[in-house]
């Protein structure tokens, strides 16, 4: 069974109080989530039962290996995730013998995250844990919950190879939730061929973040990456710290540029169903600067854990590896756009008496905007019924003013210390601030201790220490803690009750994913603030001008293919090397084992014996299978002057993350890369403080192996099949990190790489396009913008990353011998993107051809048609030639 309802619906209790009773009744669980996060807290929810006879343990990475022998043989509940399941569990299962003897039910939590390639590796992992089980004669019950998905019956039956019965009815009560679109302002740098560049979602949602916790709203801020997590928090912290300063120390009242327009948002009424990038935080600007008067460094003293633990605050975070950070802050002009468009339950009628305070770098759309979503988010947390909390709204008032209300002219506060060597905002500001100074009027109690605000912000993500993880779980529950950024760590199931307000950095990639991550606020029926913040990518700036692409409209069906034989491969092997393969047990692992064992026998990884098929080799077969990864030996990172091993990247991403001259981060440390040596699988790298990072570029060629479907298409023809795609990187852009702007184009000496794969493409006769043509359109540069828009869209229709497909676009392609369009899955053997991209070619295309109308700029930019890993530069790019030739596709026939 899967049961697929909204967030905080009671999806927990009700495999909760089955899995119990099998406990009670002598049975065992075993529960599986994709996250330890989720993991630890459902042990914290059976803990809090206190019923002795459930025992339950987590048995994860975290897991000390004294503790594994006693889960193995006393748990009778067991929480742990398909990776633990995948290399411990099931290659040692004669020694979970007495566990999967009793074994009545297996919970899938949070099932909608199985998607693509992990989710057809995570459907493979689970045929092999049903033939384990059949080994001890177990027959249990798989219950599947997920967030609210398109077909839950349909993706649990490919997930698990059982049929299922599907709950999709959800009475459970509800506040409402605020939903507001938010798109920062085009700023005055240009990128590439002159385009306009957008201020980043991360800089955006670090100034949201302080703001909202200055207002006592108690916040969680999604980013897309572990760097850029950390990059919000930081820069949320300096500016937390620099408004702490500025009440704190004397200076002359702020007075607001008379010259100050306002403009009202855009409002839509409807129910409310990165790439990385890193950010300085300055908060007060004079007008001929735009330099930040503080260091973008958190300036109070970072507990040590031992601190931390005994007074509830958070111990000091690290970044890790393979985190690329982009575009930073910049100062928008005086006339940048910046529309939101909120959308919500209720409609924003309550309007402020208090007008929302703003710097002097924000436009007064913005102060607008900022005012409309803090009154909202204020309104919630009106709602909450934590004494601790007060109503609390903006005001700009002087300095003066707010020493005097908060009595603070005759005693203020002591400023923050610093880390030796770094600056304190006393010690870098000037005696007297600015007129353009940022001053806010505080929550009460009065009493606060101002140098303690920056540590109400903090960073939660993958790589750090379990103990720390659980510590800053209970600091956001008990409010020590008002605002969090993280990865989508905290997406999955965490009850984190008392959230008012969510902010998310960029689209996370789907519906399910949107309102999974809106859901962390509200819960317990109070009222929350989700703000939905776009990166300069084109579906992003199609969903700010698109709402009702996202509202009212069901969400997408999750992707994977089970019977990828580059999944099933690996699989096969470890299964045998568990169990020996036998004619039986073919079926559980679909139609196509049979060729796809005869073909792991021509390669001697398996051998077959008139009793099956068996694993004769000394290794170990599920190293076979990266289940989270690309697969491929290894690269090791390497520090050239102490031979640290720093850590390791698969091959197919080495190419890209590692190649010499990357900027590689690792535990907080950024590294250059010296040299990276593939035949020794190394990448030897240097510590250095670069103010720029690196993206990579490659190009690619693309050729037909054989087509499986074909269709008419306006007056072309839309294919979809297997192909191979050779792809080389030629070049790295460097950029800087405050700003994003481009610093150079340096070229790159590396192999090509095959990938078979599976693609969508269309292509057009001469006959229609032809007229383009003799129009003066550039018909190679419209079928590359085309092309990057349309890969930039794809997402919105298949549960994927811009990242996971690739692109080819041809004025005339050898093997079609037309003007042709390629979109293909990045993954060996296809993920079935492509195929997604089939069935629903015509809203994709055309929501495609909306991206690029609505986008303001003249010749193209990175919300539209340019990308950030095209190999050739952005060029060439025919912004209206692309409407033109997506014009006539779609035209009717």
């Amino acid at each position: 069974m899967i049961i697929s309802t909204g967030t905080a619906s009671g999806k927990s209790l009700a495999y909760l109080t089955p899995a119990i009773a099998s406990c009670l009744d002598g049975g065992t669980i075993l529960y599986l989530t994709p996250t330890k996060a989720l993991a630890a807290d459902q042990l914290r929810s059976l803990r809090e039962l206190r019923i002795t006879q459930v025992r339950a343990a987590c048995f994860d990475g975290d897991t000390p290996f004294e503790e594994r022998a006693w889960v193995r043989r006393h748990a009778n509940y067991v929480l742990t995730n398909p990776d633990m399941l995948h290399r411990s569990i099931l290659p040692r299962h004669a020694q979970w013998s007495s566990f999967f003897r009793r074994l009545r039910l297996v919970i899938v939590d949070e099932c909608h995250g199985y998607r693509g390639v992990f989710g057809s590796h995570v459907a493979q992992i689970l045929r092999r844990l049903r033939r384990a089980c059949a080994r001890y004669s177990a027959h249990p019950t798989f219950l599947l919950a997920s967030a609210t998905a398109s077909e839950p019956g349909v993706f649990a039956t490919r997930l698990t190879g059982l049929e299922m019965d599907e709950v999709t009815v959800d009475a459970s009560p509800k506040g409402s939730t605020t939903i507001a679109l938010w798109e920062p302002p085009l700023t005055e740098l240009r990128g590439e061929g002159g385009a306009p560049v957008r201020r980043t979602a991360t800089a955006e949602a670090a100034d949201l973040l302080a703001d909202l916790v200055l207002a006592d709203v108690r916040t969680l801020a999604f980013v897309r990456s572990r760097r850029g997590a950390e990059t919000v928090a930081l820069s949320a912290r300096a500016k937390l710290a620099d408004v702490a300063f500025s009440i704190s120390a004397p200076f002359p009242p702020h007075h607001p540029s008379p010259q100050t327009t306002t403009q009202a948002p855009k409002h839509y009424e409807g129910p409310a169903t990165g790439e990385p990038a890193t950010s300085s935080a300055p908060t007060t600007q004079t007008p001929a600067q735009n330099e930040p008067t503080t260091p973008p460094k958190a300036p109070a003293q970072p507990l040590t854990r031992n601190e931390a633990a005994a007074t509830g605050k958070p111990a000091p975070q690290t970044t890790t590896q393979n985190e690329a950070a982009t575009a930073g802050e910049t100062t928008p002009p005086a006339t940048a756009r910046n529309e939101a468009a909120t959308i919500g339950q209720t409609p924003p009628g309550t309007t402020a008496q208090n007008e929302a305070a703003t710097t002097t770098r924000e436009t007064a759309a913005q102060a607008a905007i900022h005012h409309e979503v803090v009154t909202s988010a204020n309104e919630a947390a009106a709602q909450a019924p934590s004494p601790a909390r007060s109503e609390t709204t903006f005001t700009r008032e002087s300095a003066a003013q707010t020493r005097a209300r908060d009595g603070l002219a005759t005693t203020p506060s002591t400023p923050p210390t610093a880390h030796p060597g770094q600056t304190t905002p006393a010690e870098s500001a000037a005696p007297e601030a600015p007129a353009s100074a940022l001053t806010w009027a505080l929550p009460e109690p009065p009493d606060s201790d101002l140098a303690d605000l920056p540590n109400k912000i903090a960073a939660y993500r993958a790589g750090y220490l379990a103990e720390d993880r659980r510590l800053l779980e209970k600091a956001l529950r008990a409010g020590t803690i008002m605002g969090l950024a993280t990865t989508n760590a905290l997406e999955l199931g965490v009850d984190v009750s008392g959230l008012d307000a969510v902010l998310i950095a960029g689209w996370p990639g789907t519906r399910a994913s949107l309102w999974q991550q809106a859901g962390r606020a509200g819960r317990d029926g109070q009222d929350a603030l989700a703000v939905l913040i776009a990166r300069d990518d084109p579906l992003d700036t199609y969903l700010v001008h698109h709402p009702e692409a996202l509202f009212g409209r069901p969400v997408e069906a999750i992707v994977l293919d089970p019977d990828n034989p580059y999944v099933l491969g690996p699989h096969l092997c470890a299964a045998a090397a568990e169990i020996p393969l036998t004619e039986e047990d073919l079926p559980i692992f679909g139609p196509t084992t049979p060729k796809v064992l005869a073909d792991l026998v021509a390669q001697n990884l398996l051998r077959k014996r008139p009793a099956g098929w068996f694993w004769t080799r000394r290794e170990r077969a599920t190293d076979l299978a990266d289940i989270r990864g690309g697969g491929g030996n290894p690269i090791q990172v390497v520090e050239a002057s102490t031979g640290r091993l720093l850590g390791s990247v698969d091959e197919p991403s080495a190419h890209t993350t590692v190649h010499t001259g990357a900027i590689y981060l690792h535990q907080g440390e950024t590294f250059l890369v010296e040299l990276l040596d593939l035949e020794a699988g190394v990448a030897l790298v240097s510590s250095a403080n670069p103010d720029y990072t690196t993206f990579a570029r490659d190009i690619t060629d693309i050729s037909v192996l054989s087509t499986e479907r074909s269709q008419s298409f306006g007056p072309g023809t839309l294919h979809f099949g297997e192909v191979e795609v050779t792809r080389q990187v030629v070049s790295y852009l460097k950029r800087r990190l405050q700003s994003g702007e481009m610093l150079g184009d340096e070229p790159l000496e590396l192999p090509p790489r095959t990938l078979r794969t599976r693609a969508v493409w269309w292509t057009l006769p001469a006959s229609s396009v032809a007229p383009l043509a003799e129009a003066g359109i550039d018909l190679g540069g419209a079928a590359h913008a085309a092309e990057h828009a349309a890969i930039g869209l794809l997402p919105l229709f298949a549960t994927c990353d811009r990242w996971d497909i690739g692109g080819v676009s041809t004025e005339l392609h050898a093997d079609t011998g037309l003007l042709t369009v390629f979109v293909y899955d990045g993954h060996e053997g296809g993920a079935g993107f492509a195929e997604r991209g089939y069935a629903r070619a015509t809203d994709w295309l055309t929501a495609t051809r909306e991206a690029i109308l609505s986008c303001e700029c003249e010749r193209g930019c990175p919300s539209c048609i340019q990308s950030p890993k095209c190999g050739n530069g952005n060029e060439p790019l025919d912004k209206r030639g692309a409407i033109h030739l997506l014009n006539t596709l779609l035209s009717p026939q």
